[in-house]
């Protein structure tokens, strides 16, 4: 009897010695390494990254297509709606509704290793209210088209996936040289991008500029828009400026305010958001609605993988016969399913034409 409890005890004396020494092995193999972020702060993180915490949804796909999203263990509300997209997060147990309405007393229980936010979110609160529980704050911006290769690098270090990251970023990459070759020299058309709240654009600066500029579009509020409310733009404004085309953002109804959906809006919805952009005073002048040169993405579709899905998409919109090898809906099909891990969904994009009764 002594024999058979001497031995059971040294059994589990080498599997707790064992367990011991493979966390050691595994510590081992991680580094401290210093990493700049996306507002240029230089973090030191104790690399790879085990568990973190992250805001907005674009960071979180970029995380999820570079092969890490198993690291992160919570998420902001607005990323935690879509159930059918993220069902692996808990909106009872997010970090707060969204980058700027952070719930630290969640964050501290957490206890992540690093809190991912953007640069348009509460970051600097956050470094402050976090620095005394030792949780380091790193900045992701996965709207920043013009920072794509930077931050998905920086998310392959953080988390060890850097073959997965480079597979991410060449693809995309691929596509954008394509798009510039093809474009070079070309004369540019003149675009009216619209938001999902009627009369609303964007300038230069804004998170959604770099998208229309990478794809060789002539912004008509790239130039003289001092005087111009980007929240509710006059429609003689535009009528003025005179777009060759015109690209609206549309989002569903149920989703929350200023966010986007796995499922997309019903097709009377997009036909709505079109008929009030054709039946507005004057606007049969403008060139793009004599043409029908009209077109809508979603608001969830067109941010995907630092808004270079949306490049492709308003590239083609405008120079089609110049493009002949970029598929925008392979683009979209293979950010789905294969740096996405989810079913193509359709329904997303449409032009004018599609949407005629």
């Amino acid at each position: 009897m002594k024999n058979k409890t001497a031995a059971i005890i040294f059994s589990l004396t080498v599997t707790v010695l064992a367990s011991a020494l493979s966390v050691q092995a595994e510590d081992n193999k991680r580094e401290t390494i210093t990493l700049t972020d996306n507002v240029g702060r230089e973090v030191e993180l104790e690399c790879p990254v085990d568990t973190a915490v992250s805001a907005l949804r674009y960071n979180n796909e970029l995380i999820r297509a570079c092969g890490a999203i198993d690291h992160i263990i919570s998420v902001d509300l607005n990323t935690a709606q879509d159930r059918e997209y993220w069902g692996m997060f808990d909106p009872e147990e997010v970090i707060g509704k969204s980058q700027k309405e952070l719930d630290y007393e969640k964050i501290v229980e957490l206890d992540p290793e690093v809190v991912i936010l953007p640069a348009n979110g509460a970051y600097e609160e956050a470094i402050e209210n976090l620095e005394p529980f030792g949780i380091p704050v790193f900045i992701i911006s996965g709207y920043d088209t013009a920072d794509f290769e930077n931050q998905v690098k920086n998310i392959g270090t953080m988390f060890g996936t850097e073959e997965q990251a480079q597979k991410f970023y060449d693809y995309f990459d691929d596509k954008l040289e394509y798009i510039n070759k093809q474009l070079e020299g070309v004369e540019k058309r003149k675009l009216y991008i619209e938001g999902t709240s009627d009369l609303t654009t964007i300038f230069p600066g804004d998170p959604m500029y770099n998208m229309v500029e990478y794809a060789s579009a002539d912004n008509i509020f790239s130039v003289d828009y001092e005087n111009v409310n980007k929240g509710e733009v006059d429609p003689e404004e535009v009528i003025a400026r005179n777009p060759d085309v015109i690209i609206k953002l549309v989002t569903p109804a149920q989703a929350m305010s200023g966010t986007g959906l796995y499922t997309p809006p019903t097709k009377d919805e997009f036909k709505t958001a079109y008929n009030s952009i054709v039946t507005r005073a004057g606007w049969d002048e403008i060139t793009a609605v004599k043409n029908d040169d009209i077109y809508f993405m979603t608001q969830f579709s067109h941010g995907g993988a630092g808004k270079l899905v949306g490049t492709c998409y308003i590239a083609k919109m405008l120079y089609p016969e110049l493009l002949p090898e970029l598929d925008p809906a392979e683009v979209f099909r293979s950010w789905m399913e294969d740096f996405q891990g989810f079913k193509n969904i359709e329904g997303h994009f449409y032009s004018g034409k599609d949407l005629h009764d």
